[in-house]
């Protein structure tokens, strides 16, 4: 008997071995999975608190209103007095001539959906003038800044002179149809307004208080401190463009069109002749009117003709070779790489000063 089961004893203990392996493996695989058990219970037996950090996401914000400016310079002074309030778009692209621009349906779309409309006014942005009008016929909000300011007469003589003087009456409803003056067949412009009123900080300054009080009342909000400080800028702007325009012994300008007419009569120059007899770019000179030019430019030793956006560079150039001067560009209608209106009009400054001295 012993020596029959001897045989059987390796046998057996084999399974046995096996079965410890087995025992083992699940023990060690029993231990592995004990931390994540743990995870979600307390020694205790209480649920645990969750590792899972809580949802902190938050209602996305309500989008800001829209105030619609026509052209970027004013769009620029407009920012400043609703920054964080308001967005504000710019119609006409910067770089684009206002004076001849034409809206296409897009730029309709973003007047007509706008909270508050900001524009020049006396058609400045005459291809605006049909999409404003209808708008303000169906009673959106549109603030005019000709209407606010003290506007300037153009009477221009047959020298060629700007002979400028204030006007603050009323525009009339039409925005300036009842003042605009009449341009002749020979380009000259006859007791129009200056629609210019950009170049200079100080005209800007009366504008201020009631496009604050009047976007204000549209976008339900108090612009009354921000009405303030863009005042105070401004006029501390004005002070600084005083300064630089003093150490010019004598401001005589030739431009491009009948543009800086704000500028000259604040910073003391006098606008002596312009290669286009108008107050708009979509005018042209005739021959008899840019000889008058050159007359002027030799009578008084002019050394510069100031170009900008809208001038006939071939026939500014061609002046300036005939009459032995130079020709300098302006920004005056568009902002380009200008981060703000205070840039904007100091550049305009110093590049005069500096060309005249």
């Amino acid at each position: 008997m012993p020596t029959r089961l001897r045989p059987l004893i390796p046998r057996l203990s084999h399974r046995q071995a096996a079965s410890r392996r087995l025992v083992t493996l699940v023990a060690a695989v029993s231990f592995v999975a004990v931390p994540l058990v743990g995870a979600g219970c307390s020694t205790t037996g209480e649920p645990a608190a969750s590792s899972v950090a809580p949802d902190t996401t938050t209602a996305p914000a309500a989008p800001l209103p829209t105030v619609a400016v026509t052209y970027s310079v004013l769009a620029s002074v407009v920012r400043e007095l609703v920054d964080g309030v308001a967005d504000v778009v710019t119609i006409v692209p910067d770089g684009v001539d206002p004076h001849d621009f034409e809206p296409s349906a897009r730029d309709v779309e973003t007047l007509t959906n706008a909270d508050f409309i900001v524009a020049n006014g006396l058609h400045f942005e005459s291809g605006l003038d049909s999409a404003l009008e209808q708008l303000r016929e169906a009673g959106r909000p549109i603030f005019y800044a000709i209407d606010h300011v003290t506007a300037r007469l153009i009477s221009t003589d047959d020298d060629g002179h700007d002979h400028g003087a204030e006007h603050s009456d009323e525009h009339g409803d039409e925005h300036g149809d009842s003042k605009d003056g009449a341009v002749d067949g020979d380009g000259h412009d006859h007791g129009a307004i200056d629609v210019h009123l950009w170049t200079s900080p100080a005209t800007l300054v009366d504008m201020v208080a009631p496009l604050a009080t009047e976007m204000g009342a549209a976008l339900n909000v108090d612009l009354t401190a921000a009405a303030t400080d863009l005042t105070a800028a401004l006029n501390a702007l004005d002070s600084e463009i005083l300064d630089v325009m003093a150490t010019i012994p004598n401001c005589e300008l030739v431009t491009g069109h009948n543009e800086l007419g704000y500028f000259a009569e604040r910073y003391g120059c006098e606008l002596i002749g312009t290669v286009i007899p108008s107050s708009t770019t979509t005018a042209e000179a005739s021959a008899g009117q840019l000889a008058e030019l050159k007359k002027v430019i030799a009578q008084r030793s002019a050394p510069v003709i100031f170009t900008s956006l809208g001038t006939p560079r071939a026939v500014a150039e061609q002046i300036a070779r005939e009459s032995g001067v130079k020709v300098v560009e302006l920004s005056t209608h568009v902002m380009g790489d200008a981060e703000s209106y205070g840039e904007f009009v100091r550049r305009l400054a110093t590049t005069i000063a500096g060309a005249l001295t």
